[in-house]
């Protein structure tokens, strides 16, 4: 029996904004940054990413005056 792919969860605010401070603390740390906590940074980057592109229902924005 085929067992399909699970659909990407949702990526929310939250987690972009929990992405953005990690960056922000290796940036913070330089190069005296720990080489694993930049890999686990960057893996988890490529899967909010990969989530992200994913969406099967992207947020459509009202249209604005300059549309």
């Amino acid at each position: 029996m085929n067992n399909p792919t699970p659909a990407p969860s949702r990526v929310s605010t939250a987690e972009i904004a929990d992405l953005l401070a990690w960056a922000r603390s290796l940036t913070e740390a330089g190069r005296s940054a720990d080489p694993d906590q930049r890999a686990a940074y960057q893996a988890a980057k490529t899967a909010l990413l990969a989530r992200l592109t994913q969406d099967p229902e992207p947020t459509q924005y009202p249209r604005t005056v300059c549309d």
